[in-house]
């Protein structure tokens, strides 16, 4: 119950899922959380969540693709709590499976690209000064298999934040900064009521608790020699263990 005792984490995308799961999760492992969801009021459900298990928290608002917004919610968090040890991105979405490539317009596009990876940039050199010695940003991409199930921009941003993980990784070596991504498998099961707890078997779809403890591990002292790496957390369907949809259908 103490695996992030003493630390501040700022939660990006903390609406319904992984992302609310991931903020529950480090509440009750002792972290004080400041969480933002692009929809205000899922955030604010997160929060209220959080709160009532007995978490520190505070529900936070801003478009983190723009420099300013990202700018005051991490002076925020930082005005609460002093410090920051841990950066979750998990904004996003676009998935779309149902969209065809030609059904793309620069718009949706424009958007994907936006609010996926200029949230990620803005936060990372926001945060950089506050996560030297020791801190960890855990960003949330997807697993082969469904970056190829959704759409192309879909693909390409995912890619993007892999990609620019794997990098800062390097860049942040010098800071004591890990920086690692999990390659989220398909998400179906909605979050449980009530305290996080792990989920066992692999015949089933995935649930935003997997994608929690993995950021709780990636947090936390225990990977304090881990970095930019990529943890799929998907039932094996990377590997062939069975196809994507075959607990979805």
């Amino acid at each position: 119950m103490n695996r992030l005792k003493d630390k501040v984490a700022l939660i990006a995308g903390a609406g319904p899922g992984m992302g609310r799961a991931t903020a529950l999760l480090f509440a009750q492992e002792g972290a004080k959380v400041g969480v933002i969801a692009r929809d205000p009021a899922k955030g604010e459900e997160t929060a209220r969540r959080v709160t009532e298990a007995g978490g520190e928290v505070i529900a936070l608002a801003g478009d983190l693709s723009v420099r300013t917004e990202a700018e005051k919610t991490v002076n925020t968090v930082i005005e609460r709590w002093g410090k920051l040890d841990v950066l979750y991105y998990g904004a996003g979405g676009f998935f779309r499976p149902d969209k065809e490539f030609d059904d793309i317009d620069e718009q949706f596009w424009n958007l994907a690209l936006t609010n996926t990876l200029n949230g990620l940039f803005n936060l990372a050199q926001i945060t950089r000064p506050y996560l030297r010695g020791g801190g960890s940003i855990v960003a949330i991409a997807a697993s082969f298999n469904v970056r190829q199930a959704g759409t192309p921009v879909y693909h390409t941003v995912k890619n993007g934040v892999i990609g620019l993980c794997q990098s800062l990784a390097q860049k942040f070596y010098q800071d004591d900064i890990r920086v690692n991504v999990i390659g989220a498998g398909l998400l179906r099961a909605p979050l449980a009521e009530g305290p996080v707890r792990p989920v066992t078997g692999l015949a089933r779809t995935g649930r935003p608790e997997d994608i929690a403890y993995a950021a709780l591990y990636l947090s936390s002292d225990e990977a304090g020699w881990v970095t930019g790496q990529v943890l799929n957390v998907d039932g094996g369907v990377d590997v062939g263990t069975r196809p994507l949809w075959q607990f979805e259908r």
